[in-house]
Parts: structure tokens; C-alpha cells; sequence
């Protein structure tokens, strides 16, 4: 079955004959579609439960809602109640399937939503984890978007048991999951579903200063092993953007929540020992035992503008890396940010390709930010000082930031950005313009333009004269982005031109001296009350890629089809065709790989990929020339959930290259192997262990590769109580073993067959908490 599928995706063909086929089943319907909207104009619904969608007042609360009032029945006092909640998916504008009622109300300090989710409970998706760990529950959603300005909204989610995620929505971006802020949740099961209680503080929302609020809401309900999304007010996929079809609703007094400041302060005590085994000739034992403390502080300007200050910031290095493969690849990955001072609003900063880059700061000390909204205007401002981010022997660096953007239409805005980075020597400047324009309800036009201007000075000796050179090197970017958002056609088409040279040290740019066309397309055609197969489709992918000559480097085009099912579950096969110019000489390259998932069982969730295709070598020994070899990949995913209080997670990542030998027969460049096993038990939503093992083997071919054989287990346990975003007690020992044998005492490193020498131990505990004013 795999190789008829494998064959069929590299038939041009049969491709042609499918993707004619889709078209045409596309123009069928959206013809219906066209005809039926012509004879028969939709009604906003007006049910006795739902207000009109033009229009929603939420009603004060007598007393503060509590959630036994909801399981024993409806109180009398309920607020808005809502219950007309349609599909997106599977299907869009379908009545959800299973009896949903959701509450609205507020109080001088709070916004109440209560969701009443009718249901069998032994069916009911969710699990006792920590904060923001609800991945495959059942879920509610509350999203406000306080500014009705239709392009940003807080989210928050919560699952059965109470357990909260919350983020910031900014339209054209995904969705910013660092956001963290204060707020309540509890949820409990029932005989006929569950039931689930959110109190969002006025404090902890950035809002108009009015007599009257008006704000864009949405209240929606995942229901996890049916793979369906429902929302109120109709979230249809026909219309590109969420955030432009929320409700509108009034808040009918001005809220006044008094004094609303903040101090964070932090306590690390830390105990550590570390080989640096670099110089295998001379290896360094590193030794540290001390505590540190910092602080971050907030005072908000009124209620719509922050001004954060932070001294010795939090690093939050008590959590490592998710593994990624970064052996046999070209260009830098994306490792995320971590640190809760610049995850906090990371979204203002926010441009469609990415000019500011926080994990660039390497060891800040102190810093500086504001950020707010007035009427149409949203910007933000970042001072920081940066100990190791440079060159130069004293280490220091100065940084800032600028971001401002104004909303000249609901459907329009502009956006300006400004960074610059100085040391003692050199001094890096970027300045760019971009713009979002929505032209339809399909329809979404981006824009970038940037200038950068990198100064780099070199001391120059000259018998008794000593001159200093400087080298100004000017560059460029500009972006261009078409995206079209339909039921049955998503297209998306991008245009990237950076120059050589262009100053990326605080920016995200894997690669320059390029000029870029990408382009994406999916053609789905939708099964009405499917159940195991849902939806499928053709996928196509392409990239065309010259440098600023415009000599030709390199394309791929990716060509496949594509299977969604119930439970979460998806198959994807593409065939895949490129061509790559690499130290002058050019490259074919074939392949195929297959992409799938599934949370079929509520116990299970799997997600594998596989990959076969031709790969070039960009680590070849010394003498060898770089060539091309057939690679392989694989990236497997298991999440058990066993009970809902424990989580077991197993993922292996492995990719490997073969190419022929020095005499001619082929041989293994070189194998890579990361296995990660984690272990959570979650004791409740605030106190959980944990224990991580990663274990990494790198076998290379010294006649081929310049890369280091080696062998890593890093294991990690850790007791976290966090009561809530800011306030958390995390105790933790991480220990490193390497296949390392020390010979003498001081003396060298030899490599070993086994996990011999113990490189590194690790002991502390942190504190943090969050005083509130």
C-alpha cells in the first residue's frame, strides 16, 4: 500500500488528473455556494438563549459566580447565556454536536465565562497536568478582544479539570502561547459531561478608557476524539481571520480597577560541576556554588500601557531544549525563547520576518520596556544591557528596540520597527516598514521592507600610529506575502529578497544574499458526516531561490496528497524533487517522505515521520569534496496517558547519510541518534515531578566527515509547584555521563566505547514569587 502511494504522488499524471478532478468538485460546490447566496441571503440568528450577534450587553453579577451553582442546574442569576455554537471543523457551520451552554458575566474586578458541556463523561478527553499542558484534552475557549479593533485578542483555554492556557492572538501570526498572566479556572466532571469556570481580573487585560466597553468576544468548545471545533458567533473557514468575526458586546459601565502594579523577585541557589571537554588534551573541570537573585517589576499606565523593569532577569535555564535534529543541516534552527521577561508581550515586537530575535541577548543584566495601545496605535520600547553578546573584550553590548503600528482601517494597518546593537567597536542598525492589508474575506495581503547598516572597526597598528578602519556595510530586505483562506483552497505565496551582509545579530535570518519565491497550495474537498476520513486533498510546495546575481541556487518542489480523519488523525505522502548549488558545484536531489498522526485511543497519541532523499554532505573531512549521498530521517512521537494524572512521553529522532566511500563503495557518513523519555506524574494542577532522559549518539566517518563521534545521556528530575504564572517552587538534579575515560589526574580525555566518565552534575532550587498591587 505504501509503495502504490509513493508511486502515485511521483506520477505527474495521476497528479494532474486529481488536482483536475478537485477543481473541478471545487467549482461545483462553490458554484452551489454562489447560487444559494444569490436567491437566499443569511439571517444573523436570534434565539431565545443567544442574543442577536450584532449586538450583546453582558450582564452584572449579583455575586461572583461559583461552579457547584452550574452543576446542580441553571441559576437564576446566569448572566448571557449562549448556546448556539457551529462547527469549523469538521463541519463548517454545522450545529455542534453535543449540547454546549456558555455564561457571560462581570463584577467590579472580574470577567465571568461558565461553560456547561453536555457529554459521556467515560468519554471526555482530559488529564491532571500542569499549567498549559491540556495538548489532546477537551477543551473551552474564551477570547476577548478588549480594543474591538478585530486584529488581537487574549485567549484562554482550560480543560475538564481546571487546567488553564492562555495567549495573545495577533492576526497573520500564530498564536503567541508565551503569554502568561493571572487568572482563575476550575472545571470538574459530571453524571452528564463537565463543567468549567473562568474568572479573568480586569487587572490582568489591557482595555479603552470609556464609559462603555466594547469588546470582540468568541466562546468555543473542542471536543478532542471527534476531531471538532466549535465557536459562538460563527467562525467560519471561509473568511480568512478569526479575530474580524467575534461578537460584538458592551460592558455598559466604566471599569475601574484601581492600583495595578507588580514585583517578581527570584532566588536561585545553585550547586554545579562541569567538564569542558573541548580540548580533549586539556580538559576543565568548571566548578559553581552560589545563589543569585533578580528581580521584574510592572506598573501599569493606566489600562492599556505596561512599563516593566528588570534586574538580573530570571534565565529559566531549569528547563533544557526540546531535541532537534541539527546534524546534516544547512542553515541555523530555531531553538525558542525561554525567558519570562522576554516572552511577556513578545507579540508587540512581532513582523513577518522576524528582524528581533530575543535569545540573541545572551547574558543580560538589566532592562527597560513599555508597551500599550492608544485608540489605533499599539508600540513598545526595549532597553537592555548585554554582558556577553559581543566580540570585544570588555563584553559589553547596548540594545534597543522600537516597535510601533497603527490600525488605519479594521482591515489595514502599518507597522514600523527599529533595532540597534553597539559595543565598543562595531554597531549594528535595521529600521524596516511593514503592512497587512485584508482585501476580502478570503484574501490577505503582507509587506516588508528593512535597511540595515552594519559599522564593524578594526584597530590597526602602524609602527608608533595607531589608526582605526572602519567597514560600513549597507544591505537590504524586502517581503512580499499573498494568502488566500478558503473552505476548499488555501494558497499561500511569498517573495523574500535580502542582501549579502545584512545585519542579523539581534534578527532571526537563517539565511542572506538571497531572492525567494515560495509557494503553497491545498485543494480539500470536504466528506459530509464523515466519520473515519474527513477531508483529503492534493498538497503542492515549491521554492525557487537565486542569490542577488540572480544566479540560480536552488528549488524544491514537494508534491503529495493528503488524508484527515476523526480523533485527530491525518496520513500525508509527498514525493519530493530539488536541486541545490553548493561550493560551486550543482546537486540533483529525489526523494519522498510520509507524514502522520494520530490520537485514535484516549490514551495514545502518535506522530511519526519518515524521509528518504538524496542529502549533501556539508561536513565533509579535510580533502574530501562535499558531495551527495542518500539520506534518511525518521521523527517519532508516543504520549501515553495512562491515568489522568500520569503522562509518559517517548521521542526518537534519528537521520542518517550514506555516500560513496574513498574507493569507491558506499559507506556511512554518518548516524544520529536522540531518544527522549519523559516521565510526569502530575500530584494536582500546581505540584507535579518530573524526570527526563536524553540520550544522544553521533557515529561519524572520519575518511568522510568532519563531524565527532560521541555518545550523551543527560538525565533530569525536577519537583515544580507553580500556583500561578510568577509564583513557583522548582527543586531539581541533572547529572551527564559521555563516553569519556580521563587518563591521570590532571590529565587527558580518551573516547570510550561506554558511558564511562561523568561529566556534569547539577543541583538546585528556585523561588519566585509575584506580589501584586
Amino acid at each position: 500500500m505504501l509503495k502504490k502511494l509513493i508511486e502515485f504522488v511521483q506520477s505527474p499524471r495521476l497528479l494532474a488528473s486529481l488536482i483536475f478532478s478537485i477543481c473541478c468538485s471545487c467549482a461545483e460546490i462553490a458554484g452551489a455556494q454562489i447560487s444559494s447566496q444569490n436567491t437566499t441571503p443569511e439571517k444573523a440568528t436570534d434565539s431565545s438563549d443567544t442574543k442577536s450577534i450584532a449586538s450583546v450587553v453582558i450582564s452584572r453579577a449579583m455575586k461572583a459566580p461559583q461552579l457547584q451553582d452550574y452543576i446542580k442546574g441553571e441559576p437564576a442569576q446566569h448572566g448571557v447565556k449562549i448556546t448556539d455554537f457551529k462547527q469549523r471543523v469538521p463541519g463548517d457551520g454545522n450545529p455542534i454536536s453535543k449540547p454546549t451552554a456558555a455564561y457571560l458575566s462581570y463584577d467590579d474586578a472580574y470577567f465571568y465565562a461558565v461553560f456547561v458541556a453536555k457529554d459521556d463523561p467515560a468519554l471526555v478527553r482530559a488529564h491532571i497536568g500542569k499549567r498549559e499542558d491540556i495538548d489532546g484534552d477537551d477543551i473551552v475557549i474564551l477570547e476577548l478582544d478588549t480594543f474591538r479593533d478585530k486584529r488581537h485578542a487574549f485567549t484562554f483555554f482550560v480543560n475538564p479539570y481546571g487546567v488553564q492556557l492562555d495567549a495573545k492572538r495577533t492576526e497573520g501570526f500564530d498564536l503567541d502561547v508565551n503569554f502568561d498572566t493571572q487568572w482563575e479556572s476550575e472545571g470538574q466532571l459530571t453524571e452528564d459531561g463537565y463543567v468549567v469556570r473562568i474568572a479573568i481580573p480586569f487587572k490582568s487585560l489591557r482595555y479603552k478608557s470609556a464609559d462603555v466597553q466594547t469588546w470582540g468576544v468568541s466562546v468555543g468548545r473542542v471536543i478532542s476524539r471527534l476531531g471538532e471545533e466549535a465557536f459562538w458567533p460563527t467562525l467560519t473557514k471561509r473568511v480568512a481571520g478569526l479575530v474580524p468575526q467575534f461578537s460584538e458586546v458592551q460592558i455598559p459601565e466604566k471599569l475601574n480597577v484601581g492600583r495595578n502594579a507588580q514585583l517578581n523577585p527570584f532566588v536561585l541557589a545553585r550547586n554545579s560541576k562541569v567538564l569542558d571537554a573541548e580540548n580533549l588534551q586539556n580538559p576543565l573541570w568548571q566548578r559553581e556554588n552560589k545563589v543569585q537573585g533578580g528581580l521584574d517589576a510592572k506598573w501599569v499606565l493606566g489600562d492599556a500601557a505596561a512599563l516593566d523593569i528588570t534586574l538580573k532577569p530570571d534565565f529559566s535555564d531549569v528547563d533544557s531544549d526540546d531535541p532537534q535534529i541539527v546534524v546534516g543541516k544547512r542553515y541555523e534552527v530555531l531553538f525558542p525563547e525561554k525567558r519570562p521577561f522576554f516572552l511577556e508581550n513578545a507579540s508587540f515586537f512581532q513582523t513577518p520576518n522576524p528582524l528581533f530575535f530575543s535569545r540573541r541577548i545572551a547574558q543580560p543584566t538589566a532592562g527597560v520596556r513599555i508597551t500599550g495601545r492608544a485608540d489605533t496605535w499599539s508600540y513598545g520600547s526595549l532597553l537592555i544591557d548585554d554582558d556577553l553578546n559581543s566580540d570585544t573584550a570588555s563584553g559589553k553590548a547596548k540594545i534597543a528596540v522600537a516597535r510601533a503600528q497603527t490600525d488605519l482601517r479594521s482591515d489595514w494597518s502599518i507597522g514600523a520597527l527599529l533595532t540597534d546593537r553597539r559595543d565598543s567597536l562595531d554597531r549594528e542598525t535595521v529600521f524596516g516598514f511593514d503592512t497587512r492589508y485584508q482585501y476580502d474575506d478570503n484574501w490577505i495581503f503582507q509587506a516588508q521592507s528593512a535597511r540595515s547598516q552594519k559599522q564593524e572597526q578594526s584597530n590597526l597598528d602602524k609602527t608608533d600610529v595607531k589608526q582605526t578602519d572602519v567597514k560600513q556595510t549597507d544591505a537590504h530586505l524586502n517581503f512580499l506575502e499573498a494568502k488566500h483562506s478558503g473552505k476548499h483552497l488555501e494558497y499561500l505565496a511569498k517573495y523574500v529578497d535580502i542582501s549579502n551582509g545584512f545585519a542579523n545579530t539581534l534578527a532571526f535570518l537563517p539565511r542572506t544574499d538571497y531572492k525567494q519565491l515560495h509557494q503553497e497550495m491545498k485543494l480539500i474537498q470536504h466528506i459530509e458526516d464523515g466519520d473515519a476520513l474527513q477531508r483529503y486533498g492534493i498538497v503542492v510546495n515549491s521554492d525557487w531561490t537565486r542569490n542577488q546575481q540572480n544566479t540560480l541556487q536552488d528549488w524544491v518542489l514537494d508534491a503529495g496528497i493528503l488524508l484527515e480523519g476523526s480523533h485527530n488523525s491525518w496520513f500525508e505522502v509527498f514525493s519530493r524533487n530539488s536541486f541545490e548549488k553548493y561550493e560551486g558545484k550543482s546537486f540533483d536531489k529525489r526523494g519522498w517522505f510520509i507524514s502522520t498522526g494520530t490520537e485514535w485511543l484516549d490514551w495514545l497519541r502518535v506522530i511519526a515521520e519518515f524521509g528518504v532523499g538524496d542529502a549533501i554532505n556539508y561536513t565533509p573531512a579535510s580533502g574530501v569534496a562535499a558531495g551527495v549521498g542518500r539520506a534518511r530521517s525518521m521523527d517519532l512521537l508516543l504520549s501515553f496517558k495512562p491515568h489522568p494524572q500520569w503522562r509518559i512521553e517517548e521521542k526518537l529522532l534519528w537521520n542518517d547519510l550514506r555516500q560513496d566511500g574513498l574507493v569507491g563503495s558506499s559507506a556511512n557518513v554518518f548516524r544520529n541518534t536522540m531518544l527522549r523519555t519523559k516521565l510526569s506524574y502530575q500530584m494536582t494542577r500546581f505540584l507535579g515531578l518530573r524526570l527526563i532522559a536524553d540520550y544522544h549518539v553521533l557515529s561519524a566517518n572520519p575518511t568522510l566527515s568532519s563531524l565527532t563521534s560521541g555518545k550523551q545521556l543527560n538525565t533530569d528530575f525536577q519537583i515544580n509547584y507553580t500556583l500561578s504564572p510568577g509564583t513557583s517552587v522548582i527543586a531539581g538534579y541533572g547529572n551527564r555521563q559521555e563516553n569519556l575515560a580521563q587518563i591521570g589526574n590532571p590529565g587527558y580525555l580518551v573516547r570510550t566505547e561506554d558511558l564511562q566518565l561523568r561529566t556534569g552534575r547539577r543541583a538546585f532550587i528556585k523561588l519566585n514569587y509575584l506580589y501584586q498591587f
